[in-house]
Parts: C-alpha cells; sequence; structure tokens
C-alpha cells in the first residue's frame, strides 16, 4: 500500500483540483460522505452523534458530515476554536449545516457539556488533520482526556487522531486519544501505521475519494509503503529450474559467541532456509560441534574472536568475507575488543553487502562518532538491524526517545549515513533513506530472545541469494512476522518459541505462493 506525507496530500489536492478538475469543494463532500458512512456502519441510527470541530480543511469535513446525518441522527457540532471554518469550502458546509438545522456550539467544557458529550453514542474528531504543528492547546489536551475516559460509545477520528503525527507517528501524550476508528481521506499517512501513533488509531479505514488513482500515479512518487500481503508476495525471489548452488550465492555467517552459543543455531535455521546456494559458518570450535550434527549442509571454519585477535586472523577474515554474497556479523557475538576489530575491518574493506546486527552494531556504538563514520563511508552497503535500545545506543539518544521518533529517526539516520537500517520492534521500519517500509506483520509473539537473530540470518541469505537489499529486508521482515502471527493462532502469543519461525516462514512462503498461483 502506496502511503502519503501530509505535504504530498497538500499536492495532490492541488494537482486534484487544477489539473484534473475536482474543486476542493467536490473533495470536502466526497470526504463527508464516506465518514458519515462510517458512522452510518457503526452507530444506530437515531443515536447522538457529536462533532469536534476544528478551524481549516478537516474541521469542514467534519461539517460535511454532519451534513449528512441531520436525517438520521440527533447531531451537534462544537467548534473547538470558537472561530468557524477559515476556508470557504468549510464555510460553505457549515452555513449548509444550519440551514438545515443543525446546532453548532462553542466547546466550553463546563459541567453540562461534558455530560452532554458523555451521553453520545459516537464523538468525531475533526479537530486537526494533517496540520497541526507545535504544542496542542490546553482545551483540546482537556477534551482528549475527557473522550480518553469515556467508554462503550465509537470514537472516530477524520484522517488522524489529535495527538498523533500523521507523517512520522510520534505522538503528544498530553493530547493524545485512543479513537475506535480512524477514516483515512485520499491516501493513507505514515503516522497512522507506525508506533506509537497506530496504538491510537484503532481500526484503520481507507477510502480514496474517487480520485483518479492511476492518473496520480504517474504524476507524484511515493517513497513510504506499507508491507501487507500483497506487497510483499511480489517480493518474493525469483528462480529459475535450470539452476545450480552456484546461482544464488554464498552467506558467511560470523554469529554466536561462547556466552551466546544459541544465536548460531538461530541464525544458521533461519539462513539455510532463507533462498542462498550456500551458507559458510565462522565460529568456535566448540560452536561448530554442536552445529555440525543438525545442519551438515554448512561449511564450517574455525575462527575464535578474542580480544587479543591477530591482524592476520582479521585479514582471513575479511578476505572470506569477499568470496562470499552476503556476510552477517554480531548476532550473538559477545561485545568484545576482537569483535569490534572485526567489525571495523569488515567496514572498511572491499565486498559485498554486510549485516550488522546485536553486538556488532553496539560496538559501533560504543566507538561513538567514529562508528557511525565507518557505517557512513564504507565501501560496501552496509544494513543494520537494531531493537530500540541498540539504536538508541548507537545514535546516543535514550529509548523512549527512539520509540516515539521510530520512523523520523531511523529515515534520517539511513539518509545521513547511507545504508540501510531495519529498526525491529512493532511495525518494524526498514529504510534506505529514501525510501521506507513499514511492515504490517508480527506481534508480541516476537518479544523473545531470538527472534532477532532468526531475521537477521533470513535477511542475509535472502541477500546472498541475489536480491536487492532493501527489498531483502523488507520482505524477510514481513515473512518473519508472518510465521509469528501463524504460530500464535497455534500457541498463543505467548508460546511461540524462535526457534520455530525458521521453518514457518519457508511455509508462509510456500502459502503465498500458492495463492498467488490459485488467483
Amino acid at each position: 500500500m502506496l502511503l502519503a506525507l501530509s505535504s504530498k496530500i497538500k499536492e495532490i489536492d492541488k494537482y486534484s483540483e487544477e489539473f484534473l478538475g475536482i474543486p476542493v469543494l467536490d473533495l470536502m463532500h466526497r470526504a463527508g460522505k464516506a465518514v458519515a458512512d462510517v458512522i452510518r456502519n457503526r452507530t444506530a441510527p437515531h443515536s447522538r452523534v457529536i462533532f469536534f470541530a476544528g478551524k481549516g480543511n478537516n474541521g469542514g469535513d467534519g461539517y460535511a458530515a454532519a451534513c449528512e446525518l441531520l436525517r438520521d441522527y440527533e447531531v451537534r457540532v462544537y467548534d473547538v476554536f470558537n472561530m468557524g471554518q477559515k476556508n470557504p469550502e468549510g464555510k460553505h458546509f457549515l452555513s449548509l449545516f444550519k440551514e438545515n438545522g443543525g446546532e453548532v456550539y462553542p466547546l466550553t467544557l463546563d459541567e453540562a457539556t461534558i455530560e452532554y458529550i458523555k451521553s453520545a453514542a459516537c464523538v468525531v474528531d475533526a479537530v486537526f488533520g494533517t496540520g497541526i504543528n507545535g504544542d496542542v492547546p490546553e482545551n483540546v489536551c482537556r477534551l482528549s482526556k475527557i473522550i480518553s475516559e469515556l467508554v462503550g460509545m465509537e470514537k472516530i477520528a477524520i484522517d488522524v487522531p489529535v495527538g498523533v503525527n500523521v507523517d512520522n507517528g510520534s505522538v503528544n501524550f498530553a493530547a493524545a486519544c485512543a479513537m475506535t476508528a480512524t477514516v483515512s481521506l485520499s491516501f493513507v499517512k505514515p503516522g497512522l501505521l507506525s508506533y506509537p501513533g497506530k496504538a491510537y488509531v484503532g481500526e484503520l479505514i481507507y477510502d480514496d475519494l474517487g480520485l483518479p488513482r492511476d492518473k496520480i500515479l504517474d504524476k507524484f512518487d511515493f517513497s513510504y509503503h506499507y508491507v501487507d500481503n500483497d506487497l510483499a508476495v511480489s517480493m518474493i525471489p525469483k528462480r529459475m529450474d535450470n539452476s545450480n548452488k552456484g546461482s544464488f550465492g554464498k552467506a558467511l555467517l560470523i554469529s554466536g559467541s561462547e556466552k551466546y552459543p544459541g544465536a548460531a543455531h538461530l541464525t544458521l535455521s533461519a539462513a539455510v532456509r532463507g533462498g542462498t546456494g550456500l551458507v559458510t559458518y565462522l565460529g568456535e570450535e566448540g560452536i561448530i560441534k554442536t552445529l555440525l550434527p543438525t545442519y551438515p549442509e554448512v561449511i564450517y571454519r574455525k575462527f575464535v574472536k578474542t580480544e587479543n585477535i591477530t591482524p592476520t586472523k582479521i585479514k582471513a577474515a575479511v578476505e572470506m568475507s569477499a568470496l562470499h554474497s552476503a556476510t552477517l556479523i554480531g548476532s550473538g557475538s559477545d561485545n568484545t575488543l576482537g569483535l569490534g576489530k572485526l567489525v571495523r575491518a569488515l567496514l572498511t574493506s572491499d565486498g559485498s553487502p554486510l549485516v550488522i546486527d546485536a553486538d556488532g552494531i553496539n560496538t559501533l556504538a560504543a566507538m561513538g562518532d567514529c562508528g557511525r563514520e565507518l557505517i557512513r563511508n564504507s565501501p560496501r552497503k552496509v544494513i543494520l538491524t537494531p531493537h530500540p535500545l541498540e539504536f538508541a545506543r548507537l545514535i546516543n539518544v535514550s529509548v523512549a526517545d527512539v520509540q516515539n521518533n521510530r520512523l523520523e529517526l531511523a529515515v534520517d539516520f539511513a539518509a545521513k549515513h547511507g545504508c540501510i537500517l531495519v529498526l525491529k520492534g512493532a511495525a518494524t521500519i526498514t529504510t534506505d533513506g529514501t525510501t521506507t517500509y513499514i511492515n504490517g506483520s508480527g506481534s508480541s509473539a516476537l518479544a523473545k530472545a531470538g527472534s532477532g537473530d532468526v531475521l537477521a540470518g533470513f535477511i542475509t541469505s535472502v541477500i546472498a541469494s541475489g536480491s536487492d537489499p532493501l527489498i531483502a529486508a523488507t520482505f524477510a521482515a514481513y515473512y518473519h512476522g508472518a510465521a509469528a502471527d501463524a504460530l500464535a493462532i497455534e500457541f498463543s502469543t505467548l508460546g511461540v518459541s524462535p526457534s520455530d519461525l525458521p521453518r514457518r516462514i519457508g511455509e508462509m512462503i510456500s502459502a503465498s505462493q500458492q495463492m498467488q498461483k490459485n488467483k
């Protein structure tokens, strides 16, 4: 699904009016009908519906919807800023609403008003839409708090709930109010699908307002995408029947350690199911002995990442990486001085894409500006797969800052450092700073140690098999989440084990392929 920033929506609205002959008044009328239809589907006829209208186009959409409902519902509009409507289109629907007997009241939030609000079957947030910048006014914060405490009613936002940044999903928690549904108009905005904003959206209902999509797609570029099953299926790597193991590259995994031996198992398990023609494991002899009986198809090379690792051994590892189509380092590797030396050597050498996970990221974070500079200046394509804490360390901010600004921080970092960033977590973000994907699969079933190791191994294998690194990481993140979703049906989100993921990933991809064949 294509997503559009608020600035893009304004460009589309202008283009629709000036070149497609669709006046803003017509778009507002269509928006009103779309919102009214949602209210009708969710609220019994003749019940009380209250609109909270701002002064801009979002308020105008609210008045347009209120006009549609007057015959069948008890409708009242509260003018949040007591300023009416500033645009001619909004003024038109405000006048039409009054002419047809609609009542508009200033928002005072006195005791009588609060009791009236509590008696409604449905409240509609038509306050800001896509246009708010800066702090939310105190009366709106108070209104949001009142609505947040209401139970047993529909709470519907037009375009975006108050307090949520429609572009990046950040939240002003003083003003945020969780909706039961949000009606996204024209195009869905990325902030509605990225956390923490997504938590306040409720059911996301999309209406394209009947815009000629083909003409808009010819005119505008879209850099944000929501990854649903249809998009993920289109990313499944193509494999010709007349191919051999050499056709699908070689993946090198430098993962696990004596401290975290399980990470080696999980990355290998995912890598052997990720499509690459050959997997090589570089690691400690003791770990190799435990891996060999389970993964006899893997090539093993002994290597110790001790603090006194020699330049000769580092050179050998770098040369081995150069012979592979993709390399993974860091998953469960233990943040040692030896690991830091090896990560630095790989980043400063020529070679194929380099996936850096977990302790590989931590060792770069410990280097501060130098670590970030290594990423930025690397001759390789670098793919980073941090969870929020690792990313917070890397960019030297708090985890809370990361979690409230996931989308913006991820895109900004990838753009500035010329890398691909896979910021794990709910609605995983995969971006190269120019094109951004928000993942639509996964749940708390993945909130377990080892899930990230599986993802890192799978991403590396898909890249090694020949896929574009950005597409590979996006595709892998989706099916990693989809496998967890499927397993949760059997075992609940509590009972899913990361060890179950690699096999189920393959099954989910197979199921998607069969569905495509049957269409």
